[in-house]
């Protein structure tokens, strides 16, 4: 599982739950085969809100 093999490199909890959720929203996205939209409501959360968070990962890599 993801969070068990990269619990050893925690650096502090903001940037632990940061890379978990570009995981998660990464993960979805290709299990939805791309869709946006689908993958969005299977996170819970807006299209466009999903669409920022993936634009300020972006950034800041």
């Amino acid at each position: 599982m993801y969070y068990e093999e990269h619990i050893d490199s925690f650096v502090d909890l903001k940037t632990y739950l940061s890379e978990v959720e570009v995981h998660c929203i990464k993960k979805m996205i290709e299990k939805n085969n791309g869709n946006m939209t689908q993958a969005a409501t299977q996170l819970g959360i807006h299209r466009s809100i999903l669409y920022r968070k993936l634009n300020g990962y972006e950034k800041k890599e």
